[in-house]
């Protein structure tokens, strides 16, 4: 997919894992779209499920490890979005997931890319990561 300009962060395993968070998101669109068995589309978002957890460890331990200031808010929204993430989780076992679902995991992760997590660049720049 590539990401735009204004989601990257210049911190290349970060950009890695947002890169990698949208290509599953995009091969769970295309499973839904192909209308793939449920079990297909259940282990699709498992796979974005899982990936989202590890990679926001990774990027809490950076800000924790770097002394981000708004390290609290931001573990907050990684909190709400995994929760919401089990709940379609939930709704997946449930055969119940549409393109509405994946558009709005898409506009999360822009919104919180482009946002909250451009935030935290400054500081994990001043020293190097490790």
């Amino acid at each position: 997919m590539g990401l735009s300009e204004e989601l990257l962060t210049g911190i290349q395993e970060i950009d890695e894992q947002h890169e990698t968070l949208f290509n599953i998101l995009e091969k769970l669109q295309g499973v839904v779209e192909g209308g793939d068995n449920w079990s297909v589309v259940y282990f699709a978002l498992s796979e974005l499920v899982q990936f989202a957890r590890s990679h926001f460890v990774l990027e809490e331990a950076l800000m924790r490890l770097h002394g981000y200031p708004d390290l609290e808010q931001h573990i907050a929204e990684h909190r709400a979005f995994s929760a919401r993430l089990a709940q379609l989780e939930e709704q997946a076992i449930r055969q119940d997931v549409s393109l509405h679902i994946i558009e709005f995991i898409k506009q999360w992760l822009m919104n919180h890319i482009g946002g909250s997590d451009q935030s935290y660049v400054p500081c994990l720049r001043t020293m190097p990561i490790v």
